[in-house]
C-alpha cells in the first residue's frame, strides 16, 4: 500500500485536496495540504471565477488520530468575483467535506463535537472531546447546542374528536376517575 493509499484510508476528508507533507510536532500530528482548485463558484452570486486574487493558509483541528490532537495547515485560493454587481469582490474556495465557511475546525470534528454536546453537554462532554477531538470547554459545547436550530412546529389537529385520546383504566367521562377503594355510585 503506498503513502497516498494509506493517507486516503485514514483521512477520507482529505481527499480533494493535496497532502504535501504529516509530521509530528510535539503532541500533535500537523497535515501540511493544497487545493488545486482552477475554478470555484462565488457564495454571494453563484458566479463561476477563475481569476486568482491570493492564497492564504487556513489552520484547522481535527478528530483525533491515535490519540493525537490532529491539525490540517491547509493553503487555499482567494479568487475574484466576475460579477461587478455582486458584494464580494474575493472570496476563498471551500473543500465540501472539509472545510466550513470561517470554520476552525474541519467539518468532521465539527460533527463530532455537535453529537458529543447533544449527548453529554458542557463538563462531561468536554472531557470526552478533549480525547477524540480538539479540546474544548464546556461553554463551547453548551453554545453549539444553543445554536442548532430549532425544529419546525407542525400544525397540530384542526378538530379533536372523543376517539382522538384513550381513557385511563376505569375513568369515565361523567364521573370522572376511578379511584381504588372508592365505591361506584349507581
Amino acid at each position: 500500500m503506498s503513502i497516498k493509499e494509506l493517507l486516503a484510508v485514514l483521512f477520507p476528508h482529505l481527499g480533494r485536496v493535496r497532502v504535501d507533507q504529516v509530521f509530528r510536532s510535539c503532541a500533535t500530528v500537523r497535515v501540511r495540504a493544497r487545493t488545486e482548485t482552477v475554478e470555484a463558484e462565488c457564495p454571494g452570486c453563484g458566479t463561476r471565477s477563475r481569476r486568482r486574487h491570493s492564497h492564504y493558509e487556513r489552520r484547522l483541528s481535527d478528530t483525533a488520530v491515535g490519540g493525537q490532537e490532529l491539525l490540517i495547515h491547509l493553503r487555499v485560493p482567494r479568487f475574484l468575483c466576475r460579477n461587478d454587481a455582486c458584494s464580494k469582490q474575493t472570496f476563498a474556495e471551500q473543500v465540501p467535506g472539509l472545510t466550513i465557511r470561517y470554520g476552525r475546525r474541519s467539518a468532521g470534528a465539527s460533527k463530532a463535537l455537535h453529537a458529543i454536546a447533544l449527548a453529554l453537554g458542557g463538563r462531561a462532554g468536554a472531557r470526552l472531546a478533549h480525547r477524540l477531538t480538539p479540546a474544548v470547554s464546556r461553554m463551547t459545547l453548551i453554545r453549539l447546542i444553543r445554536r442548532i436550530p430549532e425544529p419546525a412546529v407542525q400544525a397540530g389537529p384542526r378538530v379533536l374528536g372523543v376517539d382522538d385520546f384513550a381513557l385511563r383504566a376505569g375513568a369515565h367521562l361523567r364521573h370522572g376517575p376511578h379511584r381504588p377503594g372508592d365505591r361506584p355510585s349507581h
